[in-house]
């Protein structure tokens, strides 16, 4: 069995030819990455999509063809153009991954003398969380893998992907538009979308149209990126926070719901922002010059003095038990339904006052 990455697979797909794919087996929580692998496949090997070369089998429930069904249609395919296909079988349900007995035999009869006029691509989109597709890959999908191992079958693991290539790849595609963009910026990106950093992928064409000054993307123009709304969004709730401007910190709280941004993303901004004041404050007086806190907390110029400007405001204690406040809404937020976090993040304005 050979396994590849995401990005080496799509490497390879644009180095060699249709007769190095026989059988494509793709799993990891970040099953939309597998989409962008079909589309390559099929931009690459199919002169357009059609009805007879490109077809797709979905194992839900109860199944309208059989993996027999599926295999003969793969072995049907020659070497002329037009008769050349990509089969896809896509499983949603983790309940499919089990396979009957005589279903694996098929496969592995199949994997022994593939089609090499055929891509056949068995596809594992789970509908699952994060938490839940962890347990199913130890107790199935690495069966199944094993089941499966065959000199013929081709793995694409979508989860073993890390940071620096996702970069490497975002620099890549910004430079084809002549775009650029800022070390602080890639590291606010991680700090927003943390273990789902792959999504990230998904977002591109956003890089692109965003306004941004001189073709360059820098830490102010990442917030607007991910979640639609400008930087300046969130400063004016932290600053209605200092102020303890109640009426100014439910108007800007209300924008952001009304403008579609989810409680949980309001309040890690909130646990970001506070930790960062409270490390500030630590190297401040440690004697670091603003500039040095400024590029080890990821803090852009064009902010930074007003940065500072609230580590002066708050004393160590009312810091710590605004932090304490925000996890215990952070905890909520796990465990309640999103009103009830709303109506915490309307409070929390009152409990600050309080302090």
């Amino acid at each position: 069995m050979q396994q590849y990455n995401y990005f080496r697979f799509i490497e390879k797909i644009k180095e060699k030819d249709r007769a190095d794919y026989p059988v494509i087996l793709m799993h990891g929580f970040n099953e939309f990455l597998g989409e962008n692998i079909i589309d390559t496949l099929s931009n690459r090997f199919l002169e357009s999509r059609s009805d007879f070369n490109y077809r797709r089998y979905y194992f839900d429930h109860e199944d309208s063809c059989t993996v027999n069904d599926i295999l003969n249609d793969a072995a049907s395919s020659n070497f002329f153009l037009q008769s050349r296909k990509i089969i896809v079988i896509t499983i949603r349900d983790q309940k499919k991954l089990t396979f009957k007995k005589n279903e694996l035999e098929e496969l592995r009869e199949y994997l022994a003398k593939p089609n090499k006029n055929t891509i056949l691509i068995i596809y594992l989109s789970l509908n699952l969380m994060r938490d839940d597709y962890k347990s199913v890959k130890k107790q199935k999908v690495d069966k199944l893998l094993g089941k499966l191992d065959t000199p013929s079958l081709i793995a694409v693991d979508l989860d073993k992907i890390n940071e620096k290539e996702i970069y490497q790849f975002i620099k890549k595609e910004l430079k084809k538009s002549n775009i650029s963009i800022t070390a602080s910026a890639l590291d606010k990106l991680s700090d927003i979308k943390g273990d789902d950093i792959a999504t990230v992928l998904g977002q591109m064409p956003l890089f692109e149209i965003i306004d941004k000054t001189d073709n360059i993307i820098d830490t102010e123009d990442i917030d607007q990126i991910i979640s639609g709304i400008s930087t300046h969004s969130i400063w004016d709730l932290t600053e209605a926070i200092e102020k303890e401007d109640v009426g100014k910190y439910l108007n800007v709280l209300r924008y952001l719901f009304i403008n579609g941004i989810k409680a949980p993303f309001i309040i890690g901004t909130l646990i970001t922002h506070y930790n960062k004041i409270y490390t500030a404050k630590f190297l401040l007086k440690s004697h670091f010059s603003a500039y040095d806190i400024g590029k080890i907390l990821a803090q852009p110029s064009f902010i930074l003095n007003r940065f500072l400007n609230s580590v002066k405001h708050f004393s160590e204690d009312k810091l710590l038990r605004i932090l304490d406040l925000i996890y215990k809404i952070d905890l909520e937020a796990k465990t309640s339904g999103e009103e009830s976090v709303k109506l915490s993040l309307q409070n929390f304005i009152f409990q600050v006052s309080m302090i």
